[in-house]
């Protein structure tokens, strides 16, 4: 590692602007140290540490030198295109030119990324193809020629029309598909069993583990990037989301229209196709009971109401759901497998499968570890229904498939510490046999930053607080000329604060609120002068390297909202064991988002802005302390008038 790291090391061979960190060093080496001694490692690695080169290069080193299969998981699918773009070429460049050797790597995606050809073919014999879509249409058609491995990222293809095309793990039989020699999704998992480094999200992860672990190839070790985030993740994935509008979706494949009996209609013998046609119409019936039903357990004021006892009512449902399979089951055995229908109607059967296993676990409420909610869309008048449950401690569940799983397993992010505490994310995760390592950032806080505390603010519960805050909001980015980043804990405040600084303020305003996330951020690069304001995506994973960003504002201190079923369902299971769950949860929670928020605003050396916090309860609270205890030390003022005396000294 020392070679590797040093100042005239091989990376400084490699990368023209390296600059030696030692806390790179010490990572990598640490984890190296890990690895040989098949331990588990937390490491909080500061912003600037350049932790991914810090992981990436000992695990493969000792992968190659151990015949070992590494994976590596991160957060989202663009951290893992930048893994692919443009760290692992600098890996693969000091591999081959200073140990002499290669290694083989393969992004990891979920299966409905890959385009399915039986499903193609069947679309084009289908006449179902728009005119304006031909030219799409030849382009996949030339790379499906071609033999090659291509996913949703390599054509540019309206939603609607991928769904058409897309491969449905339900349906796919690929020892009778008359195209699986060349089947892009089975050459990619070949791929995958052959590489020595696999490269996949935290979702595609867990939903592996939901799956009983079918989808992706065994690995040795595994490396979780951006670890704070694993698990809300891992038990949502873990868990299940059933929309009223999915369901009827699936029986809208089978029913077709008044003109055509859509799926049903393959169906050769006449006696069963009329019983799947008159018990689709009651089912149907039924479904719209039972979720009127639902729609009445949730009070008009709020969108979501935690259940906490069976559904007596969902019976009926069920019991109907299960007969409906079995006769699905009964007439597919007499539809031709060179139907071209014949593969929408396995997609639409093993859909409504996984709905009804879902199903009767929130009917019947079996798992006691699972908290069970429904919550309903709330910018539609009527609004889609969810039923939703996933584990309320997954600890278990982790260490059972993850931790004992794996020769060793490695935890990076910049926020897994509590005041330099490991002891909270350890106990979440179920993790054992560890060793942790706390790495301070590179840069000079105290020179980059001045964070702005706004002690004299109304409290947040305080009816004045939105107008007060705006205020103080608006001529921040007034003196900064905007390019200011503002965070929120709840849509409904930004939106109230929006319309009030909307008035104050000469500069665009990009909010969440109205743009989806995405849209938001690259119309907020892409122009000048401007402000960001976004809720909870936006305290994390969002990079905007020098001038885009001149301060970060934090509106509120981001507490989980305790009414939250997953968030009530943890602190009654704290309570019941006879811990505090606002020091034990919520504090802790608080803290690693704090964390991330504060760390957008330092994104390399030559940075420099203001962090402003705008909520009195960090200095007016004892837990305060552990707030501003958790993030580097830096220049603090208390006035208005001192931060523009520190910022533009």
């Amino acid at each position: 590692m020392n070679r590797v790291f040093q100042k005239n090391g091989y990376l400084s061979k490699i990368i023209p602007s390296y600059e030696f960190r030692n806390e790179q060093y010490v990572m990598a080496d640490f984890i190296l140290e890990r690895l040989y001694e098949a331990e588990n490692g937390i490491i909080e690695a500061g912003t600037g540490t350049g932790k991914t080169l810090a992981y990436l290069i000992p695990s493969i080193l000792y992968c190659l030198e151990n015949d070992r299969k590494i994976a590596v998981s991160t957060e989202t699918k663009t951290l893992q295109k930048q893994l692919v773009d443009k760290d692992i070429p600098i890996v693969k460049e000091i591999f081959n030119k200073y140990f002499n050797v290669d290694f083989s790597y393969s992004l990891c995606l979920g299966s409905s990324n890959y385009p399915c050809r039986m499903r193609f073919e069947a679309i084009l014999h289908s006449g179902r193809i728009h005119a304006r879509d031909l030219k799409k249409i030849k382009k996949i058609s030339s790379l499906f020629n071609s033999n090659k491995i291509f996913t949703n990222f390599d054509v540019n293809l309206p939603g609607f029309l991928w769904n058409e095309i897309k491969r449905e793990g339900d349906s796919c039989n690929a020892y009778k598909c008359r195209f699986a020699a060349v089947c892009g999704y089975q050459m990619a998992r070949k791929e995958w069993s052959q590489s020595h480094l696999l490269i996949m999200n935290h979702y595609l992860f867990f939903s592996n583990i939901a799956a009983g672990k079918t989808y992706l190839p065994k690995c040795d070790l595994v490396i979780f990037d951006e670890a704070h985030s694993i698990e809300d993740i891992a038990a949502s994935q873990i868990g299940f989301n059933l929309g009223y509008g999915d369901l009827l979706e699936i029986f809208n494949r089978f029913m077709g229209d008044k003109k055509q009996h859509l799926l049903v209609s393959i169906i050769r013998n006449d006696t069963l196709r009329s019983r799947c046609l008159e018990s689709i119409q009651e089912i149907v019936k039924t479904i719209n009971s039972f979720y009127a039903d639902v729609r009445e357990l949730i009070p008009a004021e709020k969108n979501y109401i935690r259940i906490k006892e069976p559904i007596p009512f969902g019976n009926s449902l069920v019991d109907m759901l299960k007969e409906y399979m079995t006769l699905m089951a009964e007439a597919g055995d007499g539809i031709d497998d060179d139907n071209s229908l014949r593969i929408d109607f396995d997609i639409a059967r093993g859909k409504l499968f996984a709905y009804l296993e879902n199903l009767a676990l929130f009917v019947y409420q079996h798992n006691e570890n699972y908290v069970y909610w429904i919550e309903r869309e709330p910018e539609t008048l009527h609004g889609d229904l969810y039923l939703r449950g996933q584990p309320v401690d997954i600890s278990e569940v982790f260490n059972r498939e993850v931790v004992r799983s794996f020769d060793s397993s490695m935890f990076v992010s910049a926020t897994l510490a509590i005041d330099g505490d490991f002891s909270y994310i350890i106990k979440r995760l179920g993790i054992e046999h560890h060793k942790t390592l706390l790495l301070e950032s590179s840069f000079d806080y105290k020179a980059q930053v001045v964070l702005y505390v706004a002690k004299d603010i109304a409290d947040p519960g305080n009816n004045e607080y939105n107008e007060q805050a705006s205020t103080v909001a608006a001529e921040i980015i007034s003196k900064l000329k905007g390019n200011c980043l503002m965070l929120f804990t709840s849509y409904k405040t930004l939106r109230d604060v929006r319309n009030i600084i909307g008035k104050l303020i000469d500069f665009t305003i990009y909010s969440q609120d109205l743009l989806v996330a995405t849209d938001a951020v690259d119309r907020y690069v892409k122009d000048n002068n401007t402000v960001l304001m976004g809720t909870h995506s936006f305290w994390q994973g969002l990079d905007l390297y020098g001038d885009l960003v001149r301060g970060v504002i934090m509106m509120k201190l981001p507490f989980s909202v305790p009414e939250s079923p997953p968030v009530e369902a943890k602190m009654e299971r704290l309570t019941a064991a006879g811990e505090n769950p606002f020091y034990g949860y919520q504090i802790p929670e608080a803290v690693i988002r704090f964390k991330q928020g504060f760390g957008r605003l330092i994104r390399s050396s030559t940075d420099r802005g203001i962090v402003a916090i705008l909520d009195s309860r960090i200095v007016k609270k004892q837990y305060g302390k552990f707030f501003l205890k958790s993030i580097p030390e830096c220049n603090i003022v208390y006035s208005l008038q001192e931060l523009m005396d520190a910022y533009f000294f």
